[in-house]
């Protein structure tokens, strides 16, 4: 059987995912400040040229990977739960430690995201507003709004220092057990 040729868009789709696929490695296991437009080319066997024709600069690249890693969050939050909101959120909340363990996860979006990309760009994102949704009282109307997307970000930024300190910490099945403590009991309060 012959192998079909691939075409000119064919070639370039699998050339930019390469490097995307490069970068998201080198990034995760480096970091941005330790990782290299010219590294990511030689790990997939390419000059620098494809990089700054796909992504223009280093800056633009961190964020395609950035994204990548983020749509990893946005799936686990879209999966049909079910269940009361808190079980829901519950759930939500253990699949995200679960993402936590992959140390490239933690690297790009907890570590360097928030530095590189600024914190306008996670206050902003996709991630935020179905956290928001997912923790605001709609019920309440607009009197409490203010009051409760106040709460809901306070909350999201908890939870990802909490993430940060479970991914540093010597026994993280017991740093993660004690999370899921805190915030279930946490709910509670509210």
């Amino acid at each position: 059987m012959v192998e079909k040729r691939k075409t000119q868009a064919e070639r370039r789709a699998e050339t930019r995912q390469q490097v995307l696929d490069s970068a998201c490695h080198l990034f995760g296991k480096n970091g941005y400040n330790n990782t290299s437009l010219e590294e990511i080319a030689s790990n997939c066997g390419l000059t620098t040229r494809p990089v700054y024709h796909y992504f223009g600069n280093k800056l633009a690249l961190f964020q395609a990977v950035n994204d990548v890693m983020v749509s990893r969050i946005l799936d686990i939050q879209h999966q049909p739960r079910s269940g009361d909101k808190t079980s829901r959120f519950m759930a939500i909340w253990e699949a995200f430690l679960n993402l936590c363990d992959d140390p490239g996860f933690r690297q790009v979006v907890l570590i360097d995201s928030p530095t590189i990309l600024g914190r306008e760009r996670w206050k902003n994102s996709p991630v935020t507003a179905r956290a928001e949704s997912l923790l605001l009282n709609h019920q309440q109307g607009s009197d409490g709004l203010f009051r409760q997307k106040l709460l809901s970000r306070m909350a999201i930024a908890a939870m990802a220092e909490a993430a940060l300190m479970i991914a540093e910490a010597e026994d993280i099945q017991q740093a993660k057990q004690e999370a899921r403590e805190v915030v279930n009991l946490a709910i509670n309060l509210l």
